[in-house]
């Protein structure tokens, strides 16, 4: 029994990245700008590892296998990273579409992380607006993330970042945020 209920939880994650590799084909515009010596740009395959070891050491848990697939097949149109004049990352913010979506048009933002040696600076902020930047004007509606009730950290950032608060999550237990985006056809 336990072997068919893991089959069919690879199938439904193979699903996810499948229709997740075919949504988000030229869907971001090419934008990236340096501030204070830190620049903001899409992800590339070379920062992956980083990500996955910034990750680990913030959310104390390793990214999904099946996102870190789909990363290596979709880096540049669902990551972006910002990254010091030595090109050393950061902070990194992760996207992916959400097949309950899907009729939306909305992609789904999963992780913000930012480096503990540079949190609490409004970087968090800035890299959700310049993703936000980077969705604007393409196809996409809106962009929806959540934040747990008691990360207030979250929430606010979002909220600064310009998402309103429109519903709450039941599985997980969250605020359910959406950012509207200019749609050009």
């Amino acid at each position: 029994m336990q072997f068919m209920h893991n089959l069919s939880e690879r199938y439904d994650k193979f699903k996810v990245f499948r229709y997740n590799v075919k949504r988000s084909k030229d869907i971001r515009n090419d934008y990236s700008y340096t501030e204070n010596g830190l620049t903001f740009k899409r992800g590339e395959i070379k920062y992956l590892k980083a990500i996955q070891n910034l990750h680990l050491e913030l959310f104390r848990q390793p990214l999904y296998p099946f996102l870190v697939w789909l990363y290596r097949f979709r880096m540049r149109e669902l990551v972006s990273v910002v990254v010091d004049e030595n090109d050393n990352l950061i902070a990194y913010d992760l996207f992916m579409f959400q097949p309950v979506e899907k009729d939306l048009k909305v992609i789904h933002e999963i992780y913000v992380g930012v480096r503990h040696k540079y949190q609490d600076k409004g970087i968090g902020v800035k890299l959700r607006q310049y993703s936000s930047q980077c969705y604007d004007e393409g196809y996409l509606d809106g962009i929806s993330t959540l934040a747990d009730f008691d990360n207030i950290k979250a929430l606010r950032t979002a909220q600064k970042a310009g998402f309103a608060i429109t519903k709450t999550s039941a599985k997980p237990l969250a605020h359910y945020l959406f950012k509207h985006l200019t749609r050009r056809y």
